[in-house]
């Protein structure tokens, strides 16, 4: 199955879940560190699997990164749990995308370079980054497809991790000035693509990327939006007849009472 050049994996059922994304671990863990174990562990205990729908760290560049440093203690907090029997998805995120094998074998994750269908909490659910949405971000979109091409992927994965990461800044700085200019409708997602995305016939639509937090319905489906978790570490619960949003922060929960606005289409 492909969804706006995207490929789409068929996953296995889940009964109960949770779902969490951009996450974007960086340097140093910290909080958003804390708020990913915590996340963990309440999957461990109350659903058969995790799922986090990209980003997971705010940059991955090389092959050698998850080795060192706090991608070597994520990796090794997702082993901890795999080991124990739960199920973990990772997909990859516009910041990730060069995550491969290697992260695989240290955490015990199932690696999922697109997007990822499956029965979750007995519903057909279609979880997406939601990067392939923002159709209306040309340049972003032009840069996906060559970014992602597999020589230049093959390339980047072996540069030495020093001069890879220092690449990686200079495009993120770069990314910075751009999303402050211009039209900041390009940056939402296209009513046209989500209309694309679930002629599939998906009933849930759970996607991340343009860190804000949405509920709503778009003709018979119901979606969810998922804020950006190192700022407002809310996470989704799903299982059998619920879907809700959980609080993975420290002190007392600040999920919104009410139902967050629905998520603005662009054009």
């Amino acid at each position: 199955m492909n969804v706006l050049g995207t490929s789409v994996r068929a996953g296995a059922p889940a009964a109960r879940a949770v779902l969490v994304s951009d996450l974007h671990v960086g340097d140093v863990g910290d909080d958003v560190f804390a708020s990913l174990a915590s996340a963990v562990d309440r999957a461990a205990a109350c659903a058969d699997a995790l799922f986090v729908l990209g980003d997971l760290f705010d940059s991955y560049v090389s092959r050698a990164q998850v080795k060192v440093g706090v991608w070597r203690e994520v990796a090794a907090r997702l082993a901890v749990a795999t080991e124990g029997g739960l199920r973990v998805v990772v997909m990859v995120g516009n910041r990730d995308f060069l995550l491969g094998s290697e992260f695989e074998a240290a955490s015990g994750a199932e690696l999922v370079p697109g997007g990822y269908r499956a029965s979750i909490g007995g519903v057909d659910t279609l979880l997406l980054h939601g990067d392939e949405l923002c159709q209306n971000d040309l340049p972003y979109q032009r840069a996906k497809r060559w970014l992602r091409h597999p020589i230049t992927r093959g390339i980047a994965r072996r540069l030495p991790l020093g001069l890879a990461r220092r690449a990686a800044e200079r495009a993120r700085q770069k990314s910075q000035r751009v999303v402050t200019r211009g039209d900041q409708d390009r940056f939402l997602p296209s009513e046209r693509a989500v209309s694309s995305a679930l002629a599939c016939g998906a009933k849930r639509l759970v996607f991340g990327h343009i860190h804000r937090y949405a509920v709503g319905r778009y003709g018979d489906t119901e979606y969810h939006v998922l804020p950006a978790f190192d700022d407002a570490p809310i996470g989704l619960e799903i299982g059998p007849g619920r879907c809700a949003p959980v609080w993975f922060g420290d002190g007392p929960s600040k999920v919104p009472a009410d139902a967050p606005d629905p998520c603005p289409w662009s054009s």
